[in-house]
């Protein structure tokens, strides 16, 4: 089992102060059982060195970071705008997960230009953020849209301002994958969580 953490758009210090006790200790809790095999961090840290250390701290094999938009004033600014891994499934076919801070999409969040984004890259899974705004969506083709909101539930044009992470699970015997989106209600004090269950066969990502 894969297990992949999907995390971003934290601003700090311009837009946030720190990250959510509430987010930490669902990260927290998620590694019990292990660390995070990679981290995927859709961009827009600004400058925030002892959370990006904390995730290193938390993750396996590698975090995954992109440029966002905002990551020139901070540290980020020499990351890629896309980053990817494959994996080989006992299938025989690999899944590629694929992430971009989506600055580059007008309008924001356009989920077909998305997709588009993701077939040109052959990504059968894309990760992106940007919109701070929570989504996991699979397209009619069957790419995977993913979407983590922000960690610290940063302002934007469209944000629910509630701070939230995507946790993947991925089976690799049987291409199985397992979605959870934790969000922090802020105007309720409660931690909720939607579970998504997908299949990868034959190519694409169908529900499950």
């Amino acid at each position: 089992m894969i297990k992949i953490l999907a995390i971003g758009d934290s601003h700090i210090p311009r837009r946030a102060k720190n990250i959510p006790i509430q987010i930490c200790e669902v990260l927290e809790k998620s590694v019990l059982n292990g660390k995070f095999d990679y981290t995927f961090f859709t961009g827009d840290v600004v400058k925030a060195p002892r959370f990006m250390n904390y995730l290193k701290k938390i993750t396996k094999n590698e975090v995954l970071a992109v440029i966002g938009n905002m990551d020139y004033y901070g540290g980020n600014r020499n990351a890629p705008i896309h980053q990817h891994i494959q994996i080989s499934l006992e299938t025989k076919e690999n899944l590629i997960v694929g992430s971009t801070h989506g600055h580059q999409i007008n309008p924001r969040g356009d989920q077909a230009q998305l997709e588009t984004l993701a077939i040109d890259n052959i990504y059968n899974v894309l990760i992106s953020g940007h919109t701070h705004k929570e989504e996991v969506v699979l397209t009619n083709i069957g790419v995977l849209l993913l979407n983590p909101g922000s960690v610290t539930g940063a302002w934007s044009f469209v944000a629910s301002r509630n701070p939230s992470i995507i946790v993947l699970f991925l089976d690799e015997k049987t291409g199985e994958i397992d979605v959870s989106l934790h969000q922090y209600e802020i105007r309720s004090s409660e931690l909720r969580e939607k579970k998504y269950s997908f299949i990868f066969k034959n190519k694409t990502i169908q529900k499950y």
